[in-house]
């Protein structure tokens, strides 16, 4: 069977990690395996397996009919039986299958708004008759297809995103506590909350030196701008660095002491597993999976969102209990490797192509 992965573009980001991390356990299972980036490469493209074809459209709108000639031709010339297209790519697929015989369309549903903030409602409902088998990344999405997808519920799965972070040996500052939040710089991610919760830890005499590191894209807009001038007005910039796209996340979640997202919405992050992967304790939100994947507090802090008292309090408990927050965080690892990789995932997907 050939399989076509579709995403936007290979920049960092969540959906864009599970889309390689899927091609290349597709193609080390035996799957013919091509990727089609239709906006943009990017630093993941790295970190395709050989043998998995990449290709990049470079569309430059919807309506890009040169680029979209170019999907139909190597869609033919691959010889490709399904489409798995991640997110918004879902229309460029069911426009390709429009065009192709015995074509068929997964839609991975990443979430990226709230449910109740989607815009393409309509749209989606629209297209459905042509969607083939949907996954989504949790419950909340998946009882949202059902009621809005024209598709039979065994074809709507929810199943786990999953990781393939490498592992490297923890070799962080002993003069510093580090923080990562590995999340693109966009509204749903909320770092006003963290920014805010820093603020408040760094007034109490603690430990060691704080050290708050910001991983992921961003454009010089509103929001970006808006988590600079906080910052300044805080007088955080000795502490917190706007780091931008990261590739090589591994190395950075080996640097640090601990992981949080102060998300209002997710799925479920992959940037969760991977710092479960790492072994950090983490303070997250109570969004998404969130809670889910930390057992429900079990293996992490978990917060309301908004709430960035409750968020200064969490990371200062790990912060000034270091040996449990240890303790925590390998218990963290165990967790992810076991419920969270990507044989569960497979095993499903084997089911939903064969129903498809």
């Amino acid at each position: 069977m050939r399989i076509l992965q579709l995403i936007d573009s290979l920049n960092s980001g969540g959906a864009e990690r599970m889309c390689i991390n899927i091609a290349n356990v597709l193609h080390e299972n035996g799957y013919k395996v091509v990727i089609c980036a239709s906006r943009a490469a990017g630093p993941l493209e790295n970190f395709i397996s050989q043998g998995v074809n990449l290709y990049i459209l470079r569309k430059k709108n919807s309506l890009d009919i040169a680029a979209f000639r170019k999907f139909l031709k190597i869609i033919r010339s691959s010889s490709i039986d399904v489409i798995h297209a991640h997110s918004s790519s879902l229309f460029w697929a069911i426009a390709a299958k429009l065009f192709t015989r015995n074509l068929r369309v997964i839609w991975h549903d990443h979430l990226g708004l709230k449910v109740s903030d989607r815009k393409t409602n309509r749209m989606y409902r629209l297209v459905s008759g042509q969607v083939d088998a949907i996954i989504s990344v949790n419950d909340e999405l998946a009882e949202w297809s059902r009621k809005n997808m024209k598709l039979s519920d065994e074809r709507i799965q929810v199943l786990n995103n999953f990781s393939l972070l490498a592992l490297v040996p923890h070799q962080s500052n002993p003069d510093y506590f580090t923080v990562v939040c590995l999340a693109n710089i966009r509204p749903q991610k909320n770092h006003a909350t963290l920014i805010r919760a820093i603020d408040i830890v760094s007034k109490f005499k603690l430990p060691k030196k704080l050290r708050v590191i910001l991983a992921g894209s961003y454009d010089e807009g509103e929001y970006f701008n808006g988590l600079k001038s906080l910052v300044n007005e805080l007088r955080l910039n000795e502490i917190i660095e706007f780091r931008g796209p990261v590739e090589d996340t591994a190395t950075l979640l080996a640097s640090s002491d601990c992981g949080v997202l102060s998300s209002i919405s997710e799925g479920l992050p992959v940037a969760l597993l991977e710092y479960g992967i790492a072994g950090l304790p983490v303070v997250v939100t109570d969004v998404g999976r969130c809670a889910e994947v930390t057992g429900d507090g079990k293996y992490g802090q978990v917060v309301q969102p908004d709430d960035q008292e409750a968020m200064a309090d969490a990371l200062r408990e790990i912060l000034e209990n270091r040996d449990q927050a240890f303790i925590m965080g390998s218990a963290f690892r165990k967790h992810v490797l076991e419920k969270y990789g990507p044989t569960q995932f497979m095993d499903k997907y084997h089911t939903l192509l064969a129903r498809i």
